[in-house]
C-alpha cells in the first residue's frame, strides 16, 4: 500500500464525512463525521490491501474507501440513535 493509497483514502474519508454531515444534520460537529469516515476508509482500505483481494488500483482505493467510510458512518449514526431512544425512556 503505498503513500498515495494512504492520501486517496484520507481524501475520500473527509469527503464523504462532510457529506454525512451534510446530509445528517446531527448533533455532532463536522468534525466527528470526518474523523469516522477518514477512520473507516483507511481502515477498509488497510484490510483490503492487506488481504490481497484486489491489486493496487486507484479505482479500488476509492472504492473501499468510500464503502468503509460510508459503513462506519452509518454504523455510528445508529448507535447514537438508538442511544438516543433509550435515554428518553
Amino acid at each position: 500500500m503505498g503513500v498515495q493509497d494512504w492520501i486517496l483514502a484520507g481524501m475520500t474519508g473527509f469527503i464523504v464525512g462532510w457529506i454525512a454531515n451534510n446530509l445528517t444534520k446531527s448533533r455532532y460537529s463536522a468534525i466527528i463525521n470526518m474523523f469516522v469516515g477518514i477512520f473507516g476508509a483507511i481502515l477498509m482500505t488497510f484490510f483490503i490491501h492487506i488481504l490481497d483481494i484486489y491489486p493496487d488500483r486507484f479505482y479500488t482505493t476509492l472504492r473501499a474507501a468510500g464503502a468503509g467510510s460510508a459503513s462506519l458512518l452509518v454504523l455510528f449514526h445508529l448507535t447514537r440513535a438508538i442511544e438516543k431512544v433509550n435515554v428518553k425512556k
